[in-house]
């Protein structure tokens, strides 16, 4: 059985072309997923069905492809157009699809580009996601965006549509698959909490020590840089700035320029000086306590990104465009910049590092542990999540590392356990500093009079408060509720969940023996845990993130992500450029029992070229069987199209199936250019013969 996260897609057309663009970034990123397709054209009992590829899914995301002229009712007479009259009764009934059912994973409806030209009353795409804004985990793109974002020219294909259901042209497939890739890519790799970013010739164009602070200068294209930044900002990335220059010229350039997006207090902190940068973003890090891992740093030169990817091989570095005219581009196709969803405690989390350094200070101040918590007056709330904080706790299993005993990932609405003896606990703090937000979850199901927790995290910037120990003293008192004699807390080894681990095996007195394994303790004893501050050999640093080894990183992508998504951003903004870099990659010929025979010269060869276009294939040999090179009816679609471009001959897709390999296609493509040939010169010589007879008709006419 498939363990990977599954990509299922269904819609309203035929969704191969678009599959063959996901598996294409898929593969260029190294993302752990697979590409399933629901079978065609069977939206509404796919999304109604629960026994369903789209329903069944559980691990990974769902894709709603969706075009409206094949949903609305068809006006009567001949041209049979879509009547768009009835377009709010298909979003009505699509929207309640859709909402009828709880999603278990994260569900994209990607709207195609119509050809309505204005005939839809609205706009049907904002109107549906209106309809789904309270639907969890169901987000909403409309595809027209797509098109000018990957600057589309040519977006209908009526042939391909009117042979094969695919209402679209390879470059606007390139640009839907794209953006389904890019949603899914999101939510796939490591999150983004930091971003690092470099000033001379990247927030600004010039050198402030060389230009002066009034001689930088701030144009639109370094002030677009600026304006995505301070989104991030506002959407919970941490935004550092690590500068080469005299710190009181850069804090003289950000007060200079008010029509700057990103201010000086959008920083989350600075490292202004001529130290190495490596060294600086290290120390930054650090003082978040945060891992490398989860930083993006940008800068414009090549030396100090090289720099950067040798000294600190996790952080993925992106290299900025030196040409001011592209940064544009780049803003918009840096797809590190990506967020599928941004929850309220996205918001809050840089003014919650904020206060996260208030925090420090007392605690440097502090004497001992006790009179450190005692000043924080710290509160701490264990209670049944509501409906809209279950999102935030779906993202907490996906973002915790280094306090995640079972390291359980969720992406959707499947976080909530099911059953009446079911568990579920949401853990709040706040102190005399600020709130802390959602830092925390517990869930667990009773079994054998055992209540066994399989969810048990916790934020790393709430450890070493107590708060831990709360949760499993919150477990013991619930098991003993219910009757049950022990708990039970299961905990799986990964690269950088020690602090949880070092935890379990204080508080249960038992070492961690294998990868996966369950702490018991009685109930009674659990409920009584808490935190012993005037234990000996309490160290902060147990409270602090693993550290993480230069290079590592939990599973693929082996190659640089942050090369790759510089690529991205750099040269593949187009759906031309990305289509061409489909095309461009070549499959060998399989392995059948036909071997191989060159095609011969002329017919056949045109033929083969266009196979091999066709089914991006190294060669094809005259006697291969199209099915057997992987050919399905959706290639011959295509096959179909470059021969009326190419050779100028319209063969019906019936003929093409029962012609399936070059020789006999070319054969019979000849036989009836020859039977053409032989019916032209008929038809010709039986013109010629009745105009002589006119002729003749007529000089007999003038004699007499």
């Amino acid at each position: 059985m498939d363990a990977r996260p599954m990509l299922t897609l269904c819609g309203t057309y035929t969704l191969d072309p678009v599959a063959r663009v996901v598996d294409y970034w898929i593969d260029f990123l190294g993302l752990p997923a697979g590409i399933a397709l629901a079978p065609y054209a069977q939206l509404f009992q796919q999304m109604l069905d629960p026994a369903s590829e789209f329903r069944r899914n559980r691990n990974g995301a769902n894709v709603v492809c969706v075009r409206w002229e094949d949903l609305l009712p068809r006006r009567a007479g001949a041209a049979r157009e879509p009547d768009w009259s009835a377009i709010e009764s298909c979003v009505t009934e699509l929207a309640s699809a859709l909402a009828s059912f709880e999603h278990a994973v994260p569900c994209l409806v990607l709207v195609g580009p119509t050809s309505a030209d204005g005939e839809a009353a609205g706009d049907p795409c904002a109107a549906l996601a209106a309809r789904l804004a309270q639907v969890p985990y169901v987000s909403v793109e409309d595809g027209a965006r797509a098109m000018r974002r990957y600057r589309v020219g040519q977006v209908a294909d009526p042939a391909s549509d009117r042979f094969g259901h695919v209402p679209y042209t390879p470059e606007a497939l390139a640009a839907l698959g794209t953006t389904v890739a890019r949603w899914h890519a999101a939510m796939q790799r490591r999150p983004v909490k930091v971003i690092a970013v470099d000033g001379d010739h990247t927030l600004w164009g010039g050198v402030v020590a060389e230009n002066g602070v009034q001689g930088v200068r701030m144009d639109p294209p370094y002030l677009a840089l600026q304006g995505a930044l301070a989104a991030q900002n506002d959407a919970g990335r941490l935004i550092c700035l690590l500068s080469k220059n005299d710190e009181r010229d850069v804090r003289d350039l950000f007060a200079a320029h008010p029509q700057m997006p990103l201010r000086w207090s959008h920083l989350v902190a600075q490292r202004v000086d001529w130290n190495p940068k490596p060294g600086n973003l290290r120390e930054i890090v650090a003082g978040l306590e945060l891992g490398l891992d989860s930083v993006v740093f940008l800068d414009d030169n090549p030396v100090e990104c090289a720099q950067m990817r040798a000294q600190c091989p996790a952080t993925m570095t992106v290299r900025v465009p030196t040409e001011p005219e592209r940064l544009a581009a780049f803003v918009d196709h840096l797809w590190l910049f990506d967020q599928p969803q941004v929850t309220e405690e996205d918001r809050k989390r840089a003014a919650m590092y904020r206060e996260n350094a208030s925090r420090a200070e007392l605690r440097r101040d502090s004497q001992t542990l006790q009179s450190f918590l005692d000043g924080l007056e710290l509160v701490v709330e264990i209670e049944p999540p509501s409906a809209d904080e279950v999102a935030r706790l779906a993202q907490l299993t996906q973002r915790t590392n280094q306090f995640n005993a079972s390291l359980i990932r969720h992406q959707g609405g499947d976080v909530c356990p099911e059953g009446a003896d079911a568990l579920h606990r949401a853990v709040r703090a706040r102190d005399r500093f600020g709130d802390y937000g959602i830092v925390g979850q517990i869930r667990a199901r009773a079994r054998a009079g055992c209540l066994e927790v399989d969810l048990f995290m916790l934020s790393c910037r709430a450890l070493g408060r107590g708060i831990e120990h709360r949760m499993l003293a919150a477990v013991g008192a619930h098991a003993q509720a219910c009757g049950l004699e022990r708990i039970a807390v299961l905990y799986r080894r990964g690269d950088r969940n020690l602090p949880v681990r070092r935890f379990l095996e204080s508080v249960f007195a038992t070492e961690a023996d294998d990868d996966s394994m369950w702490f018991a303790m009685p109930a009674a004893e659990a409920a009584k845990v808490s935190l012993d501050t005037s234990a000996q050999g309490w160290d902060e640093r147990d409270a602090a993130p693993a550290p993480v080894a230069e290079g590592e990183r939990a599973g693929p992508p082996a190659a640089d992500p942050g090369a790759l998504y510089e690529r991205i951003a750099h040269d593949m903004t187009t759906a031309a450029a990305i289509e061409q870099a489909i095309s461009a990659r070549i499959a060998p010929r399989p392995d059948i029992a036909v071997g191989f025979i060159a095609p011969a010269p002329g017919m056949e060869r045109d033929i083969a070229a266009i196979w091999r276009q066709v089914l991006r294939m190294e060669t094809v040999g005259a006697h291969d069987r199209f099915q057997e090179l992987g050919g399905k009816s959706i290639h011959l679609v295509q096959v179909h199209k470059l021969l009326l471009e190419r050779l100028h001959v319209d063969v019906d897709i019936t003929t093409l199936f029962q012609h399936p390999t070059v020789a006999s296609l070319a054969a019979h493509l000849s036989m009836r250019a020859d039977g053409r040939k032989t019916l032209d010169a008929a038809q010709q010589r039986g013109a010629r013969m009745r105009e002589a007879r006119a002729r003749a008709a007529k000089n007999a006419g003038v004699r007499a």
